[in-house]
């Protein structure tokens, strides 16, 4: 029996509260640290652990509504992509490519190629073990549940468009906490935050493309999440993330009109698992 709208909205509602609730409670120390409510200030892997907020949430409410085997169809799609998933690397290493070029052409700058693929954030960790973390945490905790839970529901009785906003917003809402301790986010002006705010939201409907245009593949969106907060984090140029971020604001809004029509899944409802 194929899910209604009213089973599909309302399995979004939970999953969002546990998104946040688990999200959050691992994020608690780190705020309450930078506030000064605790001392000392907690490890810097709170924020890597509370990436897996979405994804618990994701697993805890698909057993819950569709049981085990909804879960192995979550699984089944976390391995799926082929050549999308090679196509979701290339895209920020091509983005990389080109903004380090332009950067040195245009400027003189020089290129810190030592750098690439570092993390100032987690500068102890090894690179190869950074990269990993990111894709585990980042990755897939973030997009199983953003992408391979949420966005087929919203899609099932939305535009592609349409959802992609509503769940940027629910997106941008769960990185609140960062705000108070995340590298970056916490020292955002105004004018940053929705500077912030209007790329999370490009970001949305640039991921909502390449999952659709996969079929809707877990592994593309989260290796693509990964391999872009990698590149446009790597301390090689202070102007990277401007450039790279341009390049991507341009490339999305040439595909938002097909996000109407042609790079919707044609039947949403069949990533759904019945109940």
């Amino acid at each position: 029996m194929r899910a209604s709208r009213s089973e599909r909205v309302s399995a979004l509602l939970p999953f969002f509260g546990l998104a946040y609730a688990v999200s959050w409670t691992l994020w608690f120390p780190a705020v309450a640290a930078s506030v000064g409510w605790i001392d000392p200030v907690p490890s810097r892997y709170h924020h890597l652990a509370g990436g897996l907020g979405p994804m618990i949430a994701a697993v805890i409410v698909t057993f819950w509504a569709n049981g085990p085997e909804g879960l192995r169809r979550l699984a089944r799609r976390c391995t799926m992509g082929g050549r999308w998933i090679v196509i979701a690397i290339l895209i920020p290493a091509g983005l990389f490519l080109i903004a380090t070029t332009s950067i040195a052409v245009i400027t003189g700058a020089t290129i810190e190629w030592r750098n690439v693929g570092a993390s100032t954030e987690f500068p102890d960790l090894p690179r190869s073990v950074y990269w990993l973390a990111n894709v585990v945490f980042f990755g897939f905790g973030e997009e199983v549940g953003w992408r391979g839970f949420a966005l087929p529901r919203l899609q099932s009785h939305a535009s592609a468009l349409r959802a992609s906003l509503v769940l940027a917003a629910g997106w941008a809402g769960w990185h609140l906490p960062l705000f108070a301790f995340g590298p970056g986010l916490s020292t955002l002006g105004l004018a940053g935050s929705v500077g912030w705010l209007m790329s999370l939201a490009l970001g949305s409907i640039l991921l909502t493309w390449l999952f659709n245009a996969s079929a809707g593949s877990i592994s593309a969106v989260a290796l693509f999440h990964a391999a872009l907060d990698i590149f446009i984090g790597s301390p090689v140029a202070a102007a990277v993330p401007n450039v790279m971020g341009a390049l991507l604001t341009v490339g999305t809004l040439l595909l938002m009109p097909t996000l109407g029509h042609k790079s919707r899944i044609e039947n949403p409802e069949s990533l759904i698992p019945n109940p």
